[in-house]
């Protein structure tokens, strides 16, 4: 929604995107609660939780005045083939390299109970 003129714009820091994804995931608030919280649209909440489940914190740093190509996320639905690649690939290694993490908690949880017995 946009701003009355005169008004400035709520810009959110680092942290406090951070603590609403938190809260989004651990505490399963909804879009709308989070958005009624820090007095921010609907539709900008959505947008930082989806993109920091793709993007990771990166998505979060604030590029306002900085304007560079690639300059943070690429995305899926970009145009250009190479972005789309490189944004798939990135999805990919992200669940990758979390597939990787449990199957090492599952691997030491194993050897685990094998020490047990």
């Amino acid at each position: 929604m946009a701003n009355l003129k005169g008004n400035k714009s709520n810009i959110l820091n680092f942290d406090t995107k951070k603590e609403l994804i938190i809260k989004h995931f651990d505490q399963n608030l909804s879009y709308k609660d989070l958005s009624k919280m820090c007095n921010i649209s609907y539709s900008t909440v959505r947008r930082m939780c989806v993109d920091w489940e793709v993007f990771g914190d990166e998505s979060l740093i604030s590029k306002t005045g900085k304007h560079n190509k690639h300059n943070g996320k690429i995305r899926i639905k970009s145009k250009d083939p190479k972005d789309k690649k490189i944004a798939e690939l990135n999805k990919k290694l992200k669940w990758l390299e979390m597939e990787n993490e449990v199957l090492k908690k599952f691997n030491e949880l194993m050897e685990n109970s094998e020490k047990k017995l």
